[in-house]
């Protein structure tokens, strides 16, 4: 498996910025890829003791994930789905890796003891069946895996990873994946980079993450992605909606005031 390492300043950023968003929508050629082994690794878990990737004797489901990340908020429920049903043939676990919108109340962990807190507390957030490893402060493991908020590798009994996806949320899939490894096969897709649906589903519940990061986290990204952060809270008004479906109701709305200004507009000059 191939490195993909920043430095250490880089990788721990307080402030989230156009040039993180950007290295988020695609693999880098370092990524691990379906034919690569996986690295093994020993890291703690959130509600206790040690877990060594090597001791998983079925096929694994590695996802990355924080407890600041939309994608992760957005993700987990379709994942407890599919462990709902395949969990007694592959292991799922999640890495808690650095905060994706670190905020005042959520910043970049500098201990250990406080990712430890951060990673028990979306376990409980989100009631997670599965075990939670938790990174070093540094990110050895995750800057390893290419840094991506919330991918998901699955691997083999043999430790080769045999599909990725950048966006766990993309389930349909995933689930495509799960099923031929569950019946001991190769899967057909060996990757996959969509985004539209699994965005779309971040993007409905990012007002809500940011919030519980602190109010830096969203001005953060008022002043990255401006368009995006106009959708997020335009979607957070039609809750209780779908995730995916908050983020569609918002672009349709905002699609819409722009059609009615730009026709007053329109008729004024006419």
């Amino acid at each position: 498996m191939n490195a993909t390492l920043s430095n250490t300043a880089d990788y721990l950023y307080r402030h989230v910025t156009p040039k993180v968003l950007f290295q988020d929508m695609r693999f880098s050629e370092g990524a691990p890829a379906a034919g690569e082994r996986f690295a093994g690794f020993d890291l703690p878990l959130a509600d206790g003791g040690r877990l060594r990737l090597e001791d998983l004797h079925k096929p694994v489901l590695l996802v990355t994930g924080s407890y600041t990340c939309p994608m992760t908020a957005s993700s987990n429920p379709l994942l407890k789905a599919l462990h709902a049903e395949f969990g007694d043939r592959i292991e799922f676990v999640m890495l808690h890796v650095r905060e994706a919108h670190p905020g005042e109340r959520y910043d970049q962990p500098e201990t250990v003891e406080e990712k430890m807190r951060h990673a028990r507390e979306l376990k409980r957030r989100d009631q997670l069946p599965w075990p939670v490893a938790v990174d070093d402060t540094e990110g050895t493991v995750h800057r390893m895996l290419d840094e991506k908020p919330n991918a998901a590798y699955l691997m083999d009994r043999n430790g080769v990873v045999v599909f990725r996806s950048l966006w766990a949320g993309d389930v349909s899939r995933l689930r495509e994946a799960l099923e031929s490894v569950s019946r001991g096969e190769r899967p057909a897709r060996r990757e996959s980079q969509h985004r539209l649906v699994p965005m779309a589903r971040g993007v409905g519940t990012m007002r809500e993450m940011l919030e519980r990061s602190g109010p830096r986290a969203t001005r953060d990204m008022w002043l990255s992605a401006p368009p995006m952060a106009a959708i997020a809270w335009v979607a957070d008004r039609y809750r209780p909606l779908p995730p995916h479906w908050r983020t569609f109701a918002a672009v349709a709305t905002i699609g819409a005031i722009a059609a009615a200004v730009a026709s007053v507009f329109s008729t004024r000059h006419d």
